[in-house]
């Protein structure tokens, strides 16, 4: 808790890396005026606690922010706004209630945040108010093992052009609201095994150009895909690539890449 009063006015990128249960951040961060980028990583054990938020109060031009192996405070409407976020990246972190809140706008507090990337959290349960954030354009949710379902909100997002679900397999199903983003160009369900279907108005995905689907064997598609005219690169298993194949016939220009299974043991070697 005793940092030196150090004085960086033109810091523009600060890397945090400590190892503790609880953390301060250090009240010199809330005189760096310029800083653009904020990393936080915590190499001890376990998640650590942070302390000191107000900092954040006077970062007025803080574009970037990456969290890994922390607690996420629970976002309420009392939160700092961030108006000028664009990054969120948030790593092995514990979010538990953070993005389960919708009795307030989520967007006063990130009104620009654009990109947000939430990888092995594992306590993460509900995205509802996340698809409060109107201004995303890509949400990345990988290797977070206890999602059920997406939110019917999810609509909300227009400006959404990247969706990545990767490796969620308690992931049974997508909502139908997907099919209203005008804007979707990728979608990324890979390993998400227990996903056996796709909404029957997938074909309305109009600007949808890739879609990877590895690992999801037990995925059947609906017959609106061969609407998919944006449609170019189809990444899935050979067991799934017939059906793709009879999407081709009405998408000419589409390309069907068949992933190769790759099992080794190099792990063993580290």
């Amino acid at each position: 808790m005793n940092w030196f009063d150090m004085d960086l006015p033109k810091a523009e990128v600060l890397i945090l890396n400590f190892s503790s249960d609880n953390y301060v951040l250090p009240p010199f961060i809330g005189k760096m005026s310029r800083l653009r980028v904020l990393v936080i990583i915590n190499n001890g054990m376990s998640p650590a606690r942070l302390h000191g938020f107000s900092i954040f109060a006077n970062l007025a031009k803080l574009r970037s922010l990456w969290l890994k192996r922390v607690h996420v405070p629970e976002l309420t409407s009392c939160t700092i706004p961030l108006k000028n976020l664009h990054k969120i990246h948030l790593i092995f972190c514990k979010v538990k209630n953070s993005f389960v809140q919708t009795s307030f706008d989520i967007s006063k507090i990130f009104p620009s945040l654009s990109d947000l990337t939430i990888d092995h959290c594992d306590d993460l349960l509900e995205l509802k108010s996340i698809f409060g954030i109107t201004s995303l354009n890509s949400l990345s949710i990988t290797n977070c093992p206890r999602i059920l379902e997406l939110p019917k909100n999810l609509s909300n997002v227009q400006s959404l052009e990247r969706l990545r679900l990767y490796a969620c397999p308690e992931l049974i199903s997508l909502p139908v609201e997907v099919c209203e983003l005008p804007c979707l160009k990728y979608v990324d369900i890979s390993q998400c095994v227990s996903l056996v279907s796709l909404p029957e108005k997938f074909g309305k995905l109009g600007s949808l150009e890739k879609i990877d689907m590895r690992e999801c064997s037990l995925l059947g598609l609906p017959s609106s895909v061969a609407a998919l005219v944006s449609l170019r690169h189809v990444i899935c298993d050979e067991e799934t690539s017939s059906m793709w194949e009879m999407v081709k016939k009405v998408v000419p220009e589409l390309c069907i890449e068949v992933a190769k299974k790759c099992f080794t043991v190099d792990w063993l070697d580290d």
